[in-house]
């Protein structure tokens, strides 16, 4: 009976270790909250607020879940994993709006890439609210999605650098070109694809160089976004 109840929590043990492994990239995946909520609301026009509210709260549940049962070691590196990511998100987002913010100046189209951000404030507060805090929320609401998807990308691909960073890019840029000119009827499309465009490349870039060198400082016995094993019990089986 004592064998059986070793083999048992060994097994438990090998289980969790496993999960615990795994968690980083199920952190990366819910990271994407914020585009998952947005995303619904284009396809089913479901209120960006409610949904936003919805996956966050999902979100904040899991994750606090999944931090108590972690081993301190593995909370303690995940939580800086999330500085890095954030900090990252902040650069990044930064370089993207200064990139639109450039080649709109040398567009002489009327085109304004940050109109868009207008759009999320009307959809968070609604139409009514005052202009001022319209813009407000939209931006936040912005920024939120550059930080986001910065702290995805720092749990799935950050210790693999600048090319992954651009790679991240273009998969964020697929998809706002997939989904935004139908939704938004954008009359000056080409405008919109060459800036968007070259700016998700810098947003990616930035944010690949930035995680790289974050994760290599904070937690070099990671290798990146990897997490160290949980030693084996006494008696484990490999």
């Amino acid at each position: 009976m004592v064998a059986d109840g070793k083999r048992v929590v060994q097994n438990l043990q090998r289980f969790w270790d496993r999960r615990g492994r795994l968690f980083p990239n199920i952190l990366g995946l819910g990271a994407l909250f914020s585009g998952a909520a947005l995303v619904f609301h284009i396809l089913t026009g479901f209120s960006l607020r409610y949904g936003l509210l919805l996956v966050a709260s999902l979100l904040v549940l899991a994750i606090v879940i999944g931090l108590v049962r972690l081993p301190a070691q593995r909370r303690r590196l995940l939580l800086q994993m999330v500085g890095v990511g954030i900090l990252s998100g902040i650069l990044a987002t930064a370089s993207y709006d200064s990139s639109k913010f450039i080649l709109s100046q040398l567009d002489t189209s009327p085109y304004n890439p940050f109109e868009l951000n207008r759009m999320f404030g009307v959809l968070l507060i609604g139409a009514s609210a005052p202009q001022p805090l319209i813009y407000i929320a939209g931006t936040g609401f912005h920024v939120l999605n550059g930080i986001s998807f910065a702290v995805a990308f720092c749990f799935l691909f950050g210790r693999r650098g600048v090319l992954a960073g651009v790679l991240w890019g273009v998969f964020l840029e697929t998809f706002q070109l997939t989904l935004y000119p139908g939704w938004l009827d954008i009359k000056f499309y080409q405008e919109f694809v060459t800036i968007s465009s070259l700016s998700h490349l810098v947003y990616g870039a930035v944010l690949g160089t930035c995680c790289r060198y974050g994760l290599q400082r904070i937690a070099p016995l990671t290798n990146g976004s990897r997490m160290p094993k949980r030693p084996r019990a006494s008696g484990a089986r490999p």
